[in-house]
């Protein structure tokens, strides 16, 4: 057993999961590839304490399971294999017993799971509040993520085996190997569409992948710091978020490019030559190639400025204000429909705003403006008490996926983006030792990683 939990938290397991995703990726078998995940997730729950592995198993599968929009017709052929998945995973809080604890973040939790559950109360109506959908998501946005957060606190923890922060660093950074892979597919598959040039194709997990490829991307200038190699796959990462054709990835993506080049030129003192020659060195190619750069994105600068494209967003947000007013303290409640008629929500989900702010003061009001603000200022204050160079990375990771969420369900998808964001708070305060707390004064004087 001691030689399978070594094995699981090696990179040889992570590049086996790749291995396999991308076999799944080229045959076009995600749904059966999603299935087989699962199962190997509940495994890995099974047979170790640690949650590394199976968080692993997570994020890849997350990378080519997002592929599978409208399948639950074939996803359904498989949920005889529910109920051992089930007993699998279950066995792991049996088998492991483990503490549910607080955390500083506990209350801020609390907060917004209470401001998601009254949501809407006082306005609407018993059959959108009780709805199964409405419910589902209630409870996944509210105290299941409370319940997941005093987990994560009791189960997270430094082990001696492995070095916490480089390990969940390159988990994260396997998230931009896999989308890379996905992308190549794609467009190898669909090569007859283009038109002789590097045309960005459309496709419907382009806004999915580009937020993942944000949450990956500071974590590989992380790993930089030590490796400086892992720099370019931080370059790399806004590269495939180009290849997405998302708008939102396109602006954001490179505001958060913009920023990690800032903080890892202020903090990598040993670096800061190479930064600085790497930056000039894009902004020289840049204006070189910016004519076959814009044909490369001009789909998706047409779309951004195109008022068609932006209508429905636009609506929306006149829909939040109103739906503010209709009932201030409480909002309109997550589970109401009435803006169907601007966004037709797809299959087994809301109608969300796509942006989050408009979908804090629009779905739970008052009281969800302070629940969510309190939050806030929870996270920021763990930061700020925890301030390592590892945790600086996380914190850029969660303000990439903010961003996003200004035009997107973002950090009101419960899985994965809101499930990640919950265990990286975690990891902030109780995942670092003495060992990273000398990073940061050594980064600076640059003496980290090798004297200069």
């Amino acid at each position: 057993m001691d030689k399978i939990r070594k094995f699981l938290i090696s990179d040889w397991f992570t590049a086996i999961l790749i291995a396999a995703a991308s076999v799944f990726v080229f045959t076009n078998s995600e749904i059966i590839g999603t299935v087989l995940f699962i199962v190997v997730f509940g495994l890995v729950m099974a047979l170790s304490d640690d949650f590394i592995p199976a968080l692993q198993t997570i994020v890849i599968v997350s990378c080519f399971a997002i592929r599978c929009k409208h399948s639950y017709g074939d996803f359904k052929e498989f949920f005889w294999l529910l109920p051992p998945v089930v007993l699998l995973v279950l066995s792991h809080f049996f088998i492991y017993r483990t503490k549910l604890k607080k955390g500083s973040c506990f209350y801020g939790i609390l907060a917004t799971s209470v401001a998601v559950t009254l949501g809407g109360v006082g306005i609407i109506s018993a059959k959108e509040y009780f709805s199964p959908i409405a419910l589902a998501y209630v409870f996944a946005l509210g105290f299941a993520m409370l319940l997941l957060y005093m987990y994560m606190n009791g189960a997270l923890k430094m082990r001696e085996n492995y070095v916490f922060s480089e390990r969940f660093a390159k988990l994260m950074v396997s998230i931009i190997f896999m989308l890379c892979i996905c992308l190549v597919e794609e467009y190898f598959s669909r090569s007859a569409e283009l038109s002789g040039g590097f045309d960005i194709l459309p496709f419907q997990w382009r806004n999915n992948g580009s937020t993942l490829l944000m949450l990956a991307m500071p974590f590989a200038f992380y790993l930089s710091a030590k490796n400086f190699g892992w720099f370019f796959v931080g370059i790399l990462s806004y590269g495939a978020i180009l290849f997405t054709g998302s708008r939102g990835g396109m602006i954001f993506g490179l505001v958060e490019l913009g920023i990690c080049f800032v903080v890892m030129f202020i903090l990598d003192k040993r670096h800061r030559p190479f930064i600085a020659a790497i930056f000039g060195v894009c902004l020289i190619v840049a204006f070189l190639l910016r004519y076959a750069l814009f044909d490369m994105i001009s789909y998706t600068i047409s779309r951004l400025l195109n008022p068609s494209e932006n209508q429905i967003r636009l609506q929306l947000i006149s829909r939040g204000i109103e739906d503010f007013k209709a009932n201030p303290v409480f909002g309109r409640g997550i589970g109401y429909m009435g803006n169907n008629d601007v966004h037709n929500n797809a299959e087994f989900t809301l109608c969300w705003y796509h942006c989050s702010p408009v979908q804090i003061f629009g779905s739970f009001g008052i009281v969800g403006i302070a629940a969510y603000a309190f939050l806030f200022f929870s996270r920021v204050k763990v930061l700020l008490k925890n301030f390592t160079f590892f945790n600086v990375m996380i914190f850029l990771s969660y303000i990439g996926l903010e961003m996003m969420s200004f035009v997107n369900p973002g950090i009101f998808a419960p899985f994965p983006y809101l499930f990640l964001i919950t265990i990286y708070f975690v990891i902030i305060e109780r995942c670092n030792n003495d060992d990273d707390k000398k990073v940061l004064p050594l980064l600076t004087r640059g003496q980290y990683g090798g004297k200069k």
